[in-house]
């Protein structure tokens, strides 16, 4: 049986928001808009890659928790490479994001960070 990658989802109080801002900081491409009965999905692409980004469904609406961008079990991170680490992380301060590490390694620096709606992401810039 083969499978292929369809997408990743993040849940957001304000889907379009969360989108544009995908959009703005880390050039996501912004995918036509769609709902399901009550719940609003704003999908980005970032290189191939689709992220459906809703809001709650009706049923989920009072379960949800907060988000947590710290290290744990279970999906923990969404890499990103770039070309400039050191511009983007000028850009993520200037928006008052909490950059957890920056740390050489002998082929790459990385850096992570945590999104508005309390996304781990990690930027990676290759060096060797």
């Amino acid at each position: 049986m083969a499978h292929h990658f369809d997408h990743g989802h993040i849940k957001s109080r304000d889907p379009r928001k969360t989108a544009q801002w995908w959009a703005d900081t880390f050039g996501a491409k912004l995918l036509p808009e769609f709902r399901s009965g009550a719940t609003l999905f704003a999908p980005i692409e970032i290189d191939g890659v689709k992220i459906n980004i809703s809001s709650p469904s009706a049923a989920e609406a009072g379960q949800m928790g907060e988000g947590d961008a710290a290290i744990h079990y279970g999906l923990e991170h969404i890499g990103l490479a770039t070309d400039d680490l050191d511009a983007d992380l000028a850009r993520l301060r200037e928006q008052g994001l909490e950059i957890f590490e920056v740390r050489d390694t002998p082929t790459m620096r990385i850096a992570f960070v945590e999104t508005p709606e309390s996304v781990r992401v990690e930027l990676i810039q290759r060096t060797g």
